[in-house]
């Protein structure tokens, strides 16, 4: 029942974010999709069910990802003109995966 309970916040939230997005109002469907909410439930859910050395770990890897992922929409923006947003989207999420490897590389060592 929990898994139903975060499959439907995860696609409402998603829903809303599409709708915004695509009836002209980019900006506050793009700021409801980077709002924390979502992180916030994540927080609460993981400290509910796992713990306090999940909860750091699951914290340690929003920072360690957040510039992998700030290289992927940079990706995505500056290619989706020029091949499309299909092929802009794949080749944003290949530099995420190397940016993220990348990252979590360096860390370890």
């Amino acid at each position: 029942m929990r898994l139903l309970i975060y499959f439907l916040l995860g696609g409402i939230i998603t829903a809303l974010v599409v709708h915004l997005g695509s009836s002209g109002r980019g900006t506050l469907s793009a700021f409801i999709a980077t709002f924390p909410v979502l992180t916030a439930l994540t927080f609460i859910l993981i400290s509910m069910e796992g713990s306090s050395a999940d909860f750091c770990e699951y914290a340690r890897g929003l920072l360690i990802f957040t510039p992998a992922w700030i290289a992927y929409v940079l990706t995505v923006l500056i290619t989706f003109e020029r091949i499309g947003v299909w092929l802009s989207i794949a080749l944003g999420m290949v530099v995420y995966a190397v940016a993220s490897w990348l990252l979590r590389v360096a860390i370890i060592h």
